[in-house]
């Protein structure tokens, strides 16, 4: 099985464990070209059995500052559609697309882990909160900033905060757009582990070859309890 080559991804496996990684250094921005990529490895992580688990990472010394705001905004201010009274009518395709890709993200029947250190912000909080699981180092920084730039988070974030860390919190995280730490977001259910920020791709490693082997959805519960306490 050849890999293909990506612009803004790096994907390898390693016994079984798929190792995505955003490389757009030094923050990783997820940039439309990274959007339309993601959408691709997906696909081929999803059709190719070799892959029995997958590690979501950054390249570097962050997971993501999130999507790049100047593009997003000239997208959106594109490709919306209005009526007379300038309400909107039409979300862009893309952020439809972008969307379904963290749905088909959030329904592999392989397990997805989120290896998250640095900045974990806008976008790059939703797709974390997509994987199944998600550990972080020590250092991880995570937000929902877009309220900042007069956005909301739209690609199913608030929904899933919402489910995560209960709706009065994540009303309050998307309106602040404040950031917060690693251990707030334990605090939150966000995270499942904090570990030292060395030890973050080694302990996901590890815990993708406890879960790999028997992995259901329903028993995510059980598996944190059993491999991350």
């Amino acid at each position: 099985m050849k890999i293909p080559d990506y612009s803004t991804i790096r994907l390898v496996l390693e016994e079984g464990i798929g190792q995505l990684e955003l490389n757009t250094p030094p923050s990783n921005a997820m940039t439309m070209e990274f959007f339309t990529e993601f959408t691709s490895v997906l696909e081929f992580v999803k059709n190719h059995h070799a892959f029995r688990a997958l590690i979501i990472s950054g390249h570097g010394r962050h997971f993501s500052s999130g999507a790049d705001v100047p593009v997003l905004l000239r997208e959106i201010l594109d490709k919306a559609e209005t009526d007379k009274k300038g309400r909107l009518t039409k979300v862009p395709d893309f952020l439809s697309n972008n969307y379904k890709s963290l749905l088909m993200l959030e329904s592999f029947r392989i397990p997805v882990i989120s290896a998250i250190r640095g900045v974990c912000l806008g976008s790059a909080l939703e797709l974390a909160l997509f994987s199944h699981f998600r550990l972080c180092g020590q250092d991880a920084v995570f937000g929902l900033p877009e309220a900042s730039f007069n956005l909301v988070p739209g690609l199913g974030g608030i929904y899933k905060l919402c489910c995560i860390s209960g709706q009065a919190l994540a009303l309050e995280r998307v309106l602040k757009g404040s950031t917060f730490t690693s251990i707030d977001a334990m605090k939150y259910r966000i995270v499942d582990k904090v570990v030292p920020k060395k030890a973050l791709l080694s302990t996901s490693s590890d815990f993708a070859k406890e879960v790999m082997q028997d992995f259901r959805v329903e028993k995510r519960a059980l598996y944190i309890k059993k491999y991350l306490s």
